[in-house]
């Protein structure tokens, strides 16, 4: 893997964390899936919302595991391309559908537009729940059981 790049352009620097603090990325973005979940049906951009923070928060384990964080440039990008490069090809399609919540999000988030329908919002759920899986599979830690949901 290569995160010269990222790491040139001031989009990651070298950090080590503990596992205990890698359990805690997985543990928010497992609780954000679970909040996804539940308000699918009452509360769909809240739920989409929802999904994508708990990519985020799954996104940052897997960086942190590397012995990397992100900065505060470009982070949601940066975040995004890291997992598609640090998952490969097996993932690819996952990754991709992380991208495409990113860009769709940012005009949920700052113009208040949102064009999802409520089957694409519990797709989006769905994929999330399944990189989600992949990222705790692929660094061999499972957050614990203690759910806020």
């Amino acid at each position: 893997m290569q995160f010269d790049d990222l790491l040139k352009n001031g989009q990651i620097v070298k950090e080590n964390t503990s596992k205990e603090k890698i359990t805690e990325f997985l543990e928010f973005a497992e609780n954000e899936l679970a909040a996804a979940q539940f308000n699918l049906l009452k509360f769909p951009l809240t739920a989409y919302k929802s999904a994508y923070d708990a990519l985020m928060h799954a996104g940052n384990a897997l960086i942190r595991y590397y012995g990397y964080r992100p900065t505060g440039k470009f982070t949601h990008a940066t975040i995004t391309e890291y997992v598609e490069r640090a998952l490969g090809a097996e993932c690819a399609d996952l990754a991709r559908g992380f991208k495409k919540m990113r860009k769709k999000r940012h005009p949920l988030q700052y113009e208040a537009l949102f064009s999802e329908s409520n089957k694409e919002v519990q797709d989006s759920i769905v994929k999330a729940a399944e990189l989600i899986k992949r990222i705790e599979d692929h660094i061999k830690i499972k957050p614990s059981k203690n759910r806020l949901f």
